[in-house]
């Protein structure tokens, strides 16, 4: 099957859209419009592995994802897996749900924060949930605050 594509750019256009057009709906256009709805989904599972085991983690039970000793890990309430995925990778996966990297190795679940602590100048610590601490990178405080900023009554 040979596909012709044709691209339509303008600033009149408010949303991106893609139009099949075919004279009969093929196996192959079934395919294709599979993997373009897949493009934007998120996941709602992520594998982990522990003492040999190997785990599917529900991503709202994820408390945060963070690097260690060259490991990737992801912490649940019930404790720490190890994860296959670099921390960019999952970046771009996870930044359409609630978590946002706060440091090089570390992004973290917004609905699992108990609270940030601004109290020291220039620093915010992410208070989580489980009783666990992260600091913010001094290069990410500011897209911290933004965050609090349009979630929150900060000004």
């Amino acid at each position: 099957m040979e596909i012709k594509i044709n691209t339509n750019i303008s600033s009149e256009f408010e949303e991106t859209s893609i139009t099949i057009n075919a004279p009969e709906l093929t196996d192959e256009i079934q395919n294709l419009i599979q993997y373009v709805s897949n493009i934007n989904a998120v996941p709602s599972q992520i594998v982990a592995s522990q003492n040999n085991k190997i785990y599917f983690i529900d991503l709202d039970r994820v408390i945060c994802f963070f690097s260690k000793d060259k490991n990737n890990y992801v912490r649940v309430k019930e404790g720490t897996y190890k994860i296959k995925q670099r921390l960019y990778e999952l970046e771009d996966i996870l930044k359409r749900k609630d978590f946002i990297r706060i440091s090089n190795s570390c992004i973290i679940h917004i609905n699992q924060v108990e609270c940030f602590d601004t109290s020291v100048l220039g620093t915010v610590l992410v208070k989580m949930k489980d009783g666990t601490q992260e600091i913010v990178s001094k290069r990410r405080v500011a897209q911290i605050m933004k965050l609090l900023r349009e979630r929150g009554n900060l000004k």
